[in-house]
């Protein structure tokens, strides 16, 4: 009987901790290419030969900056898990993809060979929806 109760607490106390009071807890402010962007991780992919998923959430991208090799390409898998439409702009590379509420898409980025690219939601970039292509310094 305890161990059933116990069981039935924990189950519970799971259910408490979705994910929204994760993304809350996880989001701190970094600096992106001078500008205040809202942080969720980061990933290195440096060693990633498949595609790559960034989820798009109302005002933020996660992970929030991405690490990979000097020159590396990566296919990009985005998906949009907000309510609201966003998209996925790296100006430096002519990339701009709209992307609607539960939709997804993909594309092919090249990380910069020095520094960082700053990519942008173009609609909710004034509200901290920025992210980084990283290169690695190894």
């Amino acid at each position: 009987m305890i161990a059933s109760s116990l069981l039935l607490l924990a189950a519970a106390g799971c259910g408490g901790y979705g994910g929204g009071s994760k993304k809350s807890e996880e989001g701190t402010t970094t600096t992106i290419a001078g500008t205040a962007a809202e942080s969720h991780g980061t990933k290195d992919v440096s060693g990633e030969t498949g595609k790559v998923e960034i989820e798009l959430y109302d005002n933020y991208f996660e992970p929030t900056v991405l690490k990979g090799k000097p020159g590396q390409k990566v296919e990009l898998e985005l998906k949009n898990e907000g309510k609201a439409a966003h998209t996925f702009t790296l100006s430096e590379q002519s990339v701009d993809k709209e992307i609607q509420p539960g939709d997804e898409t993909e594309t092919e980025v090249t990380f910069p060979q020095t520094g960082e690219l700053k990519f942008v939601c173009k609609f909710h970039q004034s509200s901290g929806m920025i992210g980084a292509l990283e290169a690695s310094s190894s």
